[in-house]
């Protein structure tokens, strides 16, 4: 009997420290768990923010495209969406995309109990002429991202306030050809986009 109860005192708190053991493994594996959710959470935030500048970028490509004989009015120096929201109303042509453009960039386009929410975080454009051409531009549209990655070689938005981090600047851009309709027999032929 008393092997019994030598066997017995020594097996006390066994199963106290299995279900310790346990329990630290399954918070490990909750903890894992709440960490892919955030990350996936970034990632879908990053998502969300990529399409929203490929909208207003494919919207001043056909603002752009619609007003070819103007094309040349859509060149800023500077960034496009700083500051407050624009009046637009007295504008007319290249003028009033641009307004127009720096409002959807700053996110009037969508709200939510009277505050505008859309658009992404610290969101710019630029229009500049492609080097050595004269009738292609280069429409950017830049944001701060969440997570760190590579600096992108856009030069748009690069050194501005809203950019404290280069590793967290995004842009997307494209270019638009306008075609200059000339003689085909004029030599030399210009080259084209």
């Amino acid at each position: 009997m008393n092997a019994q109860v030598s066997n017995a005192r020594r097996q006390r708190g066994a199963l106290l420290i299995e279900v310790l053991v346990s329990i630290v493994i399954c918070a490990f594996g909750l903890l894992g768990f709440a960490a892919l959710q955030a990350r996936a959470t970034a990632a879908e935030f990053e998502s969300y923010q990529r399409s929203q500048a490929l909208v207003l970028l494919s919207d001043m490509t056909d603002r752009m495209n619609a007003n070819r004989g103007n094309a040349g009015s859509y060149v800023v120096s500077g960034l496009i969406g700083e500051g407050a929201a624009a009046d637009c109303a007295s504008l007319a042509g290249a003028s009033l995309d641009l307004c127009e453009w720096g409002n959807l960039i700053r996110g009037s386009a969508e709200t939510r109990g009277g505050s505008k929410v859309g658009s992404m975080l610290s969101a710019r454009g630029c229009i500049t002429r492609a080097v050595g051409t004269s009738d292609r531009y280069v429409i950017s549209v830049v944001w701060q991202g969440t997570v760190a990655t590579g600096a992108p070689a856009n030069g748009c938005g690069q050194g501005d306030s809203a950019f404290p981090r280069e590793d967290q600047r995004r842009a997307v851009s494209s270019t638009v050809c306008i075609a200059r309709l000339k003689d085909p027999d004029v030599i030399p032929p210009t080259p084209r986009c």
